[in-house]
């Protein structure tokens, strides 16, 4: 077996890292914010690698993109869904990488020159590249360039010359001649090698429905690692005792990492086993691994890539329908998973899934009604409004932290369009120990939905684009005249709680700070929520918080870059 101190630093290009944990391509650190926040936050971590970027951009495949078949084994596409190399520079202005950590960026492309021009984009950020060869499930990208041994080889050597930088190649379990491309790799003057990426492609089905959007995905998790630790002894084997490994593949516990290590790993990069971790349980996992390493007494505890947070689908029906106009409607159903109590949903949402049309997350407006608030925007929402009565869909959840427990304080809630929906179930849960006004906006008097609900449960302010109801103007205007229409006592304890799109969220926090400290201004902003268990990243907030799982209700500091 290697022999590795996990305390210790060592040398990986010019640096000096500390950290010999790897975050994989793709999971969780996906935007410069969560990046960053890994790099401060978990020291036991010493490289992070970037999703795969592209020359150019790719939207990806839709929702769903992650699911679980069995415990602890997940199937994903993602459909190398990226920003484009320029966009996704642009995205680390301002920052810049511990001295002690590594940016890996993680390269795709089809032929020498796609990856040339994302690499020369990225020169400036990159502490070295990782060259995806591996990805199942894209057609003409990862192993479908992989498997040929002389494209391989020059695209290799051309990231190489061009960068000067570490240069690691991620292969594919599947490739029958592992050892030969392993090699190929090392030739071309690779400083190591990646092993393994997901396995596939495969497919996972509900019932006779295959899950994911894609139809076909890569296989992660525990199901995995007996491929990966082979994978990782044939390529040492192959390249000798010199190239850098990272081994990776269902790692989740400490006699994982000592299996990749005998078999001939140096790093370690652990992925499905962060699925459902919240950001601070995710720092405790990594400090207690490297301690348990470290202390080198044996298995302190058992653990695998399983996540205690629901994954499976529930069928429900669509009980009944709400048509508020031609665009907005709301879909009651026949039961909740849980069977949810009023405010038990505050802070929290689920994942509604039609097999073949897509996925996408809703808050529950009412776990008493059972029911979701819908605007029709995208194809999948398009799908939803041609519903009616009796109609079959799948729900799995719920998901998100909850909104934090608060008393004796005046709670101002503000919501805008079908943020909306997301406050009631918050006003449920804290009616009874504060005193509750709503601040309610939207384009025109048909979205302003279910009013006097919000009207039993304490005053409420009114505003819409066109006039149509209350205030003409927009919704953070009408924050001045409710503080001030308030007792003077009850200004003292205010507690802020805003809901909807980033312009109107971002306007309330501006003039909130005047009322209320920091820690009192919470805010859930629509960003894209893909997987709803910490996996894909790409609901990062600035600060790096996922909302999907931190949150979606975050304080404001969360809002804002460190």
């Amino acid at each position: 077996m290697r022999q590795i101190r996990f305390d210790e630093p060592y040398r990986l290009g010019p640096k000096t890292i500390h950290g010999r944990f790897v975050i994989p391509s793709g999971i969780r650190a996906t935007h410069a914010s969560n990046i960053h926040k890994c790099f401060r936050e978990i020291p036991s971590v010493g490289v992070v690698t970037t999703k795969s970027i592209s020359a150019a951009a790719r939207a990806g495949y839709r929702e769903p993109i992650y699911a679980r078949y069995a415990p602890g084994c997940y199937i994903n596409a993602v459909g190398l869904a990226n920003p484009g190399a320029e966009a996704f520079l642009k995205e680390f202005e301002g920052l810049t990488t511990p001295p002690d950590k590594f940016l890996l960026v993680s390269l795709m492309g089809s032929d020498v020159d796609s990856f040339v021009q994302a690499a020369q984009t990225l020169l400036p950020m990159a502490d070295g590249f990782e060259l995806n060869m591996s990805c199942p499930h894209a057609k003409g990208y990862g192993v479908e360039v992989g498997q040929d041994e002389e494209l391989l080889f020059e695209i290799t050597q051309a990231i190489v010359r061009l960068s000067g930088k570490p240069v690691f190649v991620k292969m594919s379990p599947m490739l029958p001649t592992l050892g030969e491309s392993c090699r190929a790799a090392v030739a071309a003057g690779a400083t190591g090698l990646t092993l393994i990426n997901t396995a596939g492609p495969a497919m996972a089905a509900h019932g006779c429905d295959p899950i994911l959007s894609n139809r076909y995905g890569g296989l992660s998790g525990d199901g995995i690692r007996p491929l990966g630790l082979r994978a990782v002894e044939q390529a040492r084997q192959a390249v000798g005792d010199e190239p850098w490994i990272i081994g990776m593949g269902g790692i989740a516990s400490p006699e994982h990492v000592r299996q990749y290590a005998a078999a001939g790993a140096d790093l370690f990069g652990v992925g499905s086993a962060l699925t459902g971790l919240d950001s601070a349980q995710m720092r405790d996992y990594f400090e207690r691994l490297q301690s348990d390493l470290c202390a080198d007494r044996g298995e302190r505890y058992e653990r695998s890539c399983e996540t205690t947070l629901p994954m499976d689908y529930t069928r429900v029906r669509i009980a009944a329908r709400v048509d508020y106009d031609e665009t907005l409607f709301k879909l009651i159903l026949d039961r909740l998973p849980g069977d949810p109590a009023e405010g038990d949903l505050a802070g929290k949402f689920y994942f509604l899934w039609a097999p073949g049309a897509g996925e996408k997350p809703f808050a529950i407006f009412s776990a008493a009604e059972k029911s979701i608030v819908v605007r029709s925007v995208g194809c999948f929402t398009r799908y939803l409004a041609g519903l009616s009565a009796g109609a079959e869909l799948y729900l799995r959840g719920p998901y998100g932290a909850g909104f934090p427990n608060i008393t004796g304080c005046t709670a101002v809630l503000v919501g805008g369009g079908t943020g909306i929906a997301s406050i009631l179930e918050i006003a449920c849960r804290l009616r009874g120990s504060n005193r509750l006004a709503f601040l309610l906006g939207a384009r025109t008097a048909k979205h302003l939905f279910d009013v006097e609900r919000f009207g039993e449960l304490g005053p409420v302010y009114l505003a819409t684009d066109d006039g149509t109801l209350g205030r003409r103007d927009l919704v953070p205007s009408l924050l001045p005249e409710a503080v001030e229409s308030l007792p003077r006592d009850q200004r003292r304890d205010l507690v802020f709680i805003n809901c909807g799109p980033e312009p109107m969220v971002r306007k309330c926090f501006e003039l909130q700070r005047a009322w209320a400290p920091p820690e009192r201004i919470y805010g859930s902003i629509e960003y894209m929520t893909s997987c709803g268990v910490g996996i894909c990243g790409k609901c990062a907030s600035p600060s790096g918080a996922l909302t999907c799982i931190d949150g979606p209700f975050l304080p404001l500091r969360e809002f804002e870059r460190p």
